[in-house]
C-alpha cells in the first residue's frame, strides 16, 4: 500500500498548485465566474421559495411552469430571465439583474 501511496504522490499534482495555476488563464476565470452566478442563482430561487414555505410543486403551480423547471433551477441548471420573472412574480418579489 505504500508503494501506491508513493506512486500517487508522484503523479498527482497538489491541488493548491493546481488551482493557483489554472486560476491564473481567462478561461478558468471565465469557466469559474459562470459557474458562481448560476449556483448563485439557484440560490436565490431556493431560499425565497423555502422562506415563502412553498413546495416546488406548489411555486411551479404559482408560476405557472413545470415543477421540473424549479428542480432545475434549483440544482444550477440555466434558465431565462422570463422563467425566473415568473418565479419571482409568483413569489412576490422583483428580479433584480446587475452587470458589473
Amino acid at each position: 500500500m505504500k508503494d501506491l501511496k508513493t506512486y500517487t504522490e508522484s503523479v498527482t499534482e497538489d491541488l493548491d498548485n493546481y488551482f493557483a495555476t489554472h486560476h491564473q488563464t481567462k478561461e478558468y476565470k471565465t469557466a469559474i465566474t459562470t459557474e458562481k452566478n448560476i449556483l448563485v442563482s439557484a440560490a436565490a430561487v431556493l431560499s425565497a421559495r423555502e422562506a415563502a414555505g412553498l413546495s416546488q410543486q406548489k411555486l411551479a403551480d404559482k408560476a405557472g411552469i413545470p415543477k421540473t423547471t424549479i428542480v432545475k433551477i434549483e440544482h444550477g441548471n440555466n434558465t431565462s430571465i422570463e422563467t425566473l420573472t415568473k418565479i419571482a412574480t409568483a413569489l412576490g418579489k422583483q428580479v433584480n439583474l446587475s452587470i458589473i
